[in-house]
């Protein structure tokens, strides 16, 4: 409803270090959903997700490797 026009609601990257990918979101100007602290993701895995304003309404995650 939010993007009647469609598009992606959900990707995500594979990083080897989630830290720096954090470092480097933060760099360009992209925020980090909540405190910008790493959780852990469905897979048991540190993640980190994008906002979706930055990306154009699509839900963009970051999974450590």
């Amino acid at each position: 409803d939010k993007n009647p026009s469609g598009g992606i609601h959900h990707l995500c990257f594979e990083v080897e270090d989630i830290a720096d990918a954090s470092a480097r979101l933060g760099e360009c100007g992209i925020r980090v959903l909540g405190d910008g602290k790493p959780k852990t993701g469905a897979h048991g895995k540190p993640v980190l997700f994008a906002h979706p304003k930055d990306f154009q309404g699509a839900l963009i995650e970051f999974e450590q490797e």
